[in-house]
């Protein structure tokens, strides 16, 4: 909307001063709209649409400027990759609508028990990204814990589905002086903290299903 005032005496617009108006006011309209698309396609080229954390473009230009930061004053970077363990049943049982809502949810509480200076990121699907500066191992581990819990939650509240989370942690310059160095470690140890999840809950399930036949034989007796 433009509205213009006048302190003059009524009447103070002219048919002229109308014109004028019309005459511009298409070209401040599409200057606008001009101007908004290009925010939303700036926005859109670095931030995930879905749960508002930057995208993976974002991570890799941040994390580029946090290690020349560490290299520069010699300090310490931690880096987390957490993936959510149990989120593919969620889909299949309830619908992507309700996994989005999962990430959302996840998302928010991810960003409510980080640092002000630390950068949380979504990678894509259900993983998600953590550069911590100076982040002891002691803080990250505690980090990765509340993170499966938070996971836990969010399923809880969303779909009533119990999630986890698996959480790799690479440091600089232990793991890596490079992005793509400590991205792949950190990516390494997460999977491996997957792969034994998985292993406990194929156990789990074996100990299960054997003490269901036990109890059908001795009812069947």
């Amino acid at each position: 909307m433009l509205a213009l005032y006048s302190s003059a005496a009524e009447n103070a617009f002219t048919i002229d001063h109308l014109r004028i108006l019309q005459a511009i006011s298409s070209k401040l309209g599409l200057s606008i709209e001009n101007a908004i698309k290009y925010q939303h396609a700036e926005s859109s080229a670095t931030t995930d649409y879905m749960t508002g954390l930057p995208n993976a473009r974002s991570l890799f230009l941040h994390l580029e400027s946090e290690l020349a930061r560490s290299q520069r004053t010699g300090t310490t970077l931690a880096v987390m990759v957490c993936d959510l363990n149990g989120f593919k049943q969620v889909n299949d049982r309830f619908g992507h609508l309700e996994g989005n809502r999962v990430l959302k949810v996840f998302a928010d509480s991810i960003k409510q028990i980080c640092r002000q200076y630390d950068y949380v990121a979504r990678m894509g699907g259900d993983e998600f990204v953590i550069v911590a500066p100076e982040l002891t191992p002691e803080a990250a581990h505690e980090k990765a814990v509340l993170l499966s819990t938070l996971a836990g939650q969010s399923g809880i509240e969303v779909c009533r589905e119990t999630l986890s989370a698996s959480v790799g942690v690479a440091f600089y310059p232990v793991d890596g002086s490079t992005t793509e160095q400590l991205l792949g470690e950190a990516d390494r140890k997460m999977y491996a903290v997957k792969h034994e999840h998985h292993r406990a809950v194929d156990q789990l399930r074996e100990t299960t299903d054997e003490q269901e036949r036990t109890v059908k034989v001795s009812s069947e007796r």
